[in-house]
């Protein structure tokens, strides 16, 4: 249901994580999340709690971590529970070996959301591990995911907003972000990101526009801070002037540099009830397109 005003607000944290202890990066994110009070939904880059490298992923299996036991479920659930607050936080995940994907690879690039009440929400798998440019994930015993990922803040308008995740190269696959939009009614999907600076990297943003322009639906992209990272984007559901009952408004993209900084993007149901009665892309769509259908929502393991 499509009201008035600010649905949800939402930062993203693009923060320094290195190939340090894992409880570094914990506090490195805690400091940021305590200096930035207020928000709804704090959102952290892929791999968060290890960081991203080939010395990390190298050593993969000191630093996985199970969904429900491991230091950074403890730590973000306290932090959560204590602030009241969503946070969404990445990790490795140590695969079980009666996984049906262990087969291909021992871990999985996750992404776990924290709820107001320190339980975990949802636990999203990287459904497109990267193997090209720099990354090369899948050689480091890294598999993919094959369930999608959405769950549910609480707005502040009393509504729900349903919230989808997607991580990195995720990006490139449409599939995904018009299943999460249009097939399970996201208004904003997060992509959490270690998007370092190889031949992929001029296309990022234009990815990200591309994916909530033709959605209709907001995304907000939070990269690792740093030279090789950097530019973390929050994408409105349209760019440009829209109509809505207090005139136009224009709508714009905002981003960061390479520094560690916060991203705010608040999710506005009016905004996005405006986009999608001025841009009917959903109704438009010819019926012979419309029948692909991913239903599935990723479980926790």
């Amino acid at each position: 249901m499509l009201g008035a005003g600010v649905a949800l607000r939402v930062l993203g944290l693009q923060l320094s994580a290195t190939p340090a202890p894992v409880a570094d990066n914990l506090r490195n994110a805690e400091a940021l999340i305590r200096a930035n009070p207020g928000w709804d939904l704090y959102v952290l880059p892929e791999l968060s709690s290890c960081g991203y490298s080939d010395a990390v992923l190298a050593r993969v299996d000191e630093v996985a971590e199970d969904a429900y036991d491991g230091v950074s479920c403890a730590f973000f659930g306290a932090l959560a529970q204590e602030l009241s607050v969503h946070i969404a936080y990445g990790f490795a995940r140590r695969r079980s070996p009666t996984e049906p994907a262990y087969a291909d690879g021992r871990f999985a690039i996750s992404h776990a959301v924290m709820g107001p009440d320190g339980t975990l929400a949802i636990v999203y798998d990287k459904m497109h591990v990267c193997s090209m440019g720099l990354c090369s994930e899948a050689a480091y015993g890294f598999s993919s995911g094959d369930r999608m990922g959405f769950f549910e803040c609480e707005g502040n308008d009393g509504h729900p907003v349903r919230v989808g995740l997607s991580i990195c190269y995720d990006l490139r696959f449409p599939e995904l972000y018009r299943n999460l939009a249009w097939n399970h009614d996201c208004d904003i999907v997060l992509h959490p990101s270690a998007f370092i600076r190889d031949a992929t990297f001029p296309t990022y943003h234009q990815f990200a526009i591309t994916r909530a322009q033709e959605n209709g639906c907001y995304l907000l992209s939070v990269n690792y801070a740093g030279e090789e990272f950097g530019e973390s984007v929050a994408v409105p559901p349209w760019i440009g002037p829209i109509p809505t009952r207090e005139g136009e408004v224009e709508l714009r993209t905002s981003s960061l540099g390479t520094s560690q900084a916060v991203l705010p993007q608040v999710v506005r149901r009016d905004h996005l009830a405006a986009v999608r009665a001025a841009f009917p892309y959903r109704q438009n769509i010819n019926p012979a397109l419309s029948h692909t259908h991913y239903d599935g929502q990723s479980e926790l393991h």
